[in-house]
């Protein structure tokens, strides 16, 4: 009987282990969790076949349970869906029973929930619309961060609708370079959890802002009026801002001195109302920036234009009973607007850019500047004075008191004993005042008559014994010798010899007279140096710019003699050498 029994147990044991059945453990299930609960619902059936192996599943039923206990008793079998109890991570246990024999085996289920890549950060991008057409170009991975929070295991990729996100289709290839098509746009970003293949989506929103040159105008450079002549005036910069900003809208204007500073937001002018220039004419950077941020940059020229003068005007005139000057502003008309006053009342109808006078007066001449509105006043002085001329040289006698003295009995430029206002060639060179003071060549203003000073030496031709500057004297011009140099004209050219220091004929004595002043400016003393030694007696005089002379007179033959001026006033005086052919003039200034 031992025996028979012994041969039963065999022959399970064998057919047991020819049919045992093996429950393979499954690779752990894994699902991406929604919420970020820690729970979410499995789907257990995607371990079946990982559970089976090779093993057939028409001969094996399998089961899951909660619990080991019931698993080995085949209770409480789970469904195909279940929602994981634990969170985060449960584990089940799988049941594998032979059909046939209701033999089973036993393994496990690691049920894994991984927390999906969820942003809580609101994503937007916004640029400033440089043209108007409101597109821009983005890029898009300058919020990457933002949206992983810097978590190095997420990636991020774009798409332009939630549904290619989903599915991760149609990637924006170039995120760094994207161009809207639409303004708002709203896209995408896939976040993805490299470790678990998680995905979170988040909208971004991206949108291109205005730009407030689309409602700027235009401004106009300011000019103002320079009331001193230094180039320099203070101006209020906002008188532009209704120009620039014609609608009003909230925008900020910012004042700059050049673009950089501009463009960059640095160092705007503290107070745009109460701005003094540094240049003439400069360039003012005007920042206008809206609600938004944007800005657009504009700009205009503010100058200070000079005052307008009347360059031919002179302070003070002279005219003698009876006739009449005439008063010239020196300005164009087709430049000015011009209106002449006498007294304080405008002369209505005297318009032009000359006036003439025929009484005494205040007279004034009012200048508008066509071209930068600038305005000015200008006034003269006119008198009226009762003429005599004695000797009739058309030099009245109040003229001829080249001192200032009140007496024209001292005046005698030429020495000759004859006061100037009896003598009809007042500096004895044998050209008549009369004809001294009416030649064109170098005619200059002064009171009442055309005074001529042909070498600019600052003496008068009809009290200049040199007319011409040329060292040779115009009595000795007189190369006829018939009394009168204005005869003379050795080259043809129309223009007497003494009036052009181009002809000189006695070149030979003009060369043995060459000297130099020195110092010069001087004060107190001043040097004679010849150039030549070999000279003749010379006599020194010092003559005021009326032609007086002012020092003893003195001769010297060789010498280079030092002269006391210490008794002579500032100002310009001349220096006359003189031998018996010749004369030389040196301009000496007393400081």
């Amino acid at each position: 009987m031992k025996q028979k029994l012994l041969y039963l147990f065999l022959f399970l044991t064998i057919n047991t282990i020819s049919f045992a059945q093996v429950a393979y453990q499954p690779d752990p299930l894994q699902v991406c969790d929604d919420d970020n609960d820690g729970f979410a619902l499995f789907d257990l059936t995607y371990a079946d076949a990982q559970v089976f192996g090779a093993q057939s599943a028409i001969d094996f039923t399998i089961t899951y349970h909660e619990t080991q206990s019931d698993a080995t008793n085949g209770a409480n079998a789970i469904n195909g869906s279940y929602m994981n109890i634990n969170s985060g991570f449960q584990t089940l246990y799988v049941r594998l029973e032979a059909n046939a024999t209701g033999n089973y085996a036993l393994t496990e289920l690691a049920l894994v929930v991984n927390p999906t890549p969820i942003v809580t950060a609101s994503t937007f991008l916004e640029l400033c619309d440089d043209n108007a057409d409101e597109t821009a170009v983005f890029d898009l991975t300058v919020n990457n961060l933002e949206i992983t929070q810097g978590n190095t295991d997420w990636t991020v990729t774009y798409y332009e609708t939630q549904s290619d996100a989903q599915v991760q289709m149609n990637m924006i290839s170039n995120s760094i370079a994207y161009t809207n098509t639409l303004n708002p746009q709203t896209l995408f970003a896939a976040v993805t959890d490299t470790n678990t293949g998680c995905v979170g989506i988040t909208p971004l929103i991206i949108r291109v802002l205005p730009n407030p040159s689309g409602a700027m105008g235009t401004p106009s450079d300011i000019m103002l009026c320079d009331d001193n002549n230094d180039g320099i005036a203070t101006f209020d910069l906002s008188v532009n801002e209704s120009a620039i900003n014609p609608s009003g809208e909230s925008f900020t204007l910012s004042y700059f001195i050049n673009e950089a500073d501009a463009l960059g937001n640095f160092a705007p002018i503290s107070d745009p109302t109460n701005f003094t220039n540094v240049s003439n004419p400069q360039t003012i950077y005007v920042r206008v920036e809206n609600l938004y941020g944007c800005y657009a940059l504009t700009n205009f020229d503010i100058s200070v234009n000079p005052l307008p003068e009347a360059p031919g005007l002179q302070e003070h005139y002279t005219m003698c009973q009876g006739e009449a000057i005439v008063l010239d502003s020196g300005v164009n008309s087709n430049d000015y607007i011009i209106q002449w006053e006498r007294n304080g009342f405008a002369l209505f109808d005297e318009t032009s850019s000359t006036l003439t006078v025929t009484e005494s007066g205040i007279y004034g001449v009012g200048l508008i500047d066509i071209n930068s509105g600038c305005y000015s006043l200008i006034y003269t002085t006119v008198n009226e004075v009762t003429c005599t001329d004695t000797d009739e040289d058309g030099v009245i006698d109040s003229d001829e008191d080249l001192n200032d003295n009140g007496d024209l009995e001292d005046d005698d430029t030429d020495d000759d004993g004859i006061p100037n206002y009896l003598d009809s060639d007042d500096d004895g060179d044998n050209v008549a005042t009369i004809d001294e003071i009416n030649i064109v060549l170098g005619r200059s203003n002064n009171t009442i008559h055309q005074f001529v000073d042909t070498d600019d030496d600052e003496i008068e031709n009809y009290l200049d014994d040199d007319d011409d500057g040329d060292g040779i004297l115009t009595i000795d011009e007189d190369y006829d010798n018939n009394g009168d140099p204005t005869d003379d004209d050795t080259n043809n050219n129309t223009i007497p010899d003494y009036l052009e220091s181009s002809v000189a004929l006695s070149v030979e004595h003009f060369n043995t007279i060459e000297f130099k002043l020195f110092p010069n400016p001087a004060k107190g003393k001043v040097n004679i140096q010849f150039v030549n030694s070999s000279i003749e007696v010379v006599t020194v005089n010092v003559i005021n710019l009326q032609g007086k002379l002012i020092l003893p007179e003195m001769k010297l033959q060789g010498q280079s003699p030092s002269l006391d001026i210490s008794s002579l006033e500032s100002g310009l005086y001349f220096v006359t050498l003189t031998t018996q052919s010749i004369s030389v003039i040196q301009k000496l200034v007393v400081n």
